[in-house]
């Protein structure tokens, strides 16, 4: 069967928290915020979206 199993609800945290980053990331860019803190964010949302990545990967290897 298709779809996503009983952690779908943990993606949705997990996504809807990357959201809230990125939102940061636009509030800190507006700020005009110093380049090496809007790096740091960047790279923490870029890890955020990789561990939901790789966390998807592997729940649909196991299929």
């Amino acid at each position: 069967m298709h779809g996503y199993t009983a952690d779908k609800d943990a993606v949705l945290t997990r996504l809807r928290r990357v959201e809230g980053q990125v939102r940061g990331l636009q509030r800190m860019v507006e700020n005009d915020e110093y380049c090496i803190d809007v790096l740091t964010q960047i790279a923490a949302a870029t890890k955020a979206l990789q561990a939901v990545s790789l966390g998807l990967l592997d729940e649909h290897l196991k299929h």
